[in-house]
């Protein structure tokens, strides 16, 4: 069998290190912006990690032997404490929804397993592009694990509350009906979370209610609610909620017009952007037409240009 080519394995091995180095600095850009979140947005988020992990280890059977692993790096990480790394992966964490149900243990054992792949893959291909004295460059991809993990916990929070507030006027449509029906808040939120046992929005509104079942008043319990799904609909429903109890008003009346607000909002995203999906059509059309237009003229330019059209 005959070798690769030494140039093949450098280009792949600088291709390689070239996107090392682009994840590096995109997952530090991702984990060094504001998550705009409170670090105290729960009360008790041991049962939601709890809630988490059984279902993770019923979906997928991997998961379980992956959390055995990280209990082995996770048991000497427990010794040294490093309260300011904790603080910075448990927020992004706690929005992203606790997936896997780690604790924080596990969850920066599994950032200094992603380091250390990463170091390992990017030492290597610094040795073999630049020469075996450049191996120890890898050493500087470690913190890599951290930002990897930390920006993809940002990308999940952000999905999950958009699936939160694209769900919310069914959400309310539905809480709408059964307080029409004569029953409470709370009833209403019990049949939401039954509803939408699988959905964000579901494990939200379950942790209302395990907050207000804990004798956590219900105000309270709406805030922190909208402190965990920093979104202006989810903070503007809390508002609304919070204001019509104080006030008197009818609940059922006040959800129902935030449940119209956020159908029309999402009306008008989505007009907006078919809007914008027009304007960037247009600048691949006119690519197309500039290339079409080359094509055709530019022979008969190049002949031009050397002489080849004489006037007889």
């Amino acid at each position: 069998m005959d070798s690769l080519d030494p140039t093949l394995v450098k280009l792949i091995s600088s291709l390689c290190f070239g996107m090392a180095a682009a994840l590096l600095g995109f997952a530090g850009y991702r984990s060094l912006q504001s998550d705009g979140s409170a670090s105290n947005a729960n009360v008790d988020p041991s049962m939601r990690r709890s809630e988490m992990r059984r279902r993770a280890m019923q979906d997928s059977p991997g998961i379980t032997i992956l959390l055995a692993w990280l209990r082995i790096p996770a048991t000497f990480i427990s010794r040294l404490g490093l309260p300011a790394l904790r603080k910075y992966v448990r927020a992004p964490y706690a929005r992203a929804g606790y997936p896997g149900g780690l604790d924080d243990d596990e969850l920066l054992s599994l950032g200094v397993v992603l380091g250390i792949v990463m170091a390992v893959f990017s030492g290597f291909s610094a040795a073999v592009v630049f020469g075996p004295q450049f191996a120890l460059l890898g050493i500087g991809f470690l913190p890599a694990g951290f930002l990897v993990m930390v920006s993809s916990l940002k990308s999940k929070a952000e999905a999950r509350e958009l699936r939160i507030v694209r769900s919310m006027p069914y959400v309310l449509d539905l809480i709408v009906l059964i307080l029409r029906s004569g029953t409470s808040l709370n009833v209403a939120l019990q049949r939401v979370v039954k509803d939408y046992a699988d959905h964000p929005v579901g494990d939200e509104l379950g942790q209302v209610l395990a907050e207000i079942d804990m004798g956590s008043p219900r105000v309270e319990a709406l805030r922190r609610w909208a402190d965990r799904v920093p979104s202006p609909d989810i903070n503007a429903l809390a508002d609304s909620i919070v204001q019509s109890e104080e006030l008197g008003w009818p609940l059922a009346d006040t959800l129902e017009r935030q449940a119209d607000r956020m159908a029309a909002e999402r009306v008008l995203q989505a007009q907006s952007k078919a809007g914008a999906a027009g304007v960037m059509v247009m600048i691949p059309s006119t690519l197309v037409l500039v290339a079409a237009v080359i094509l055709l003229f530019g022979p008969m330019l190049v002949r031009f240009l050397q002489g080849g059209f004489q006037l007889k």
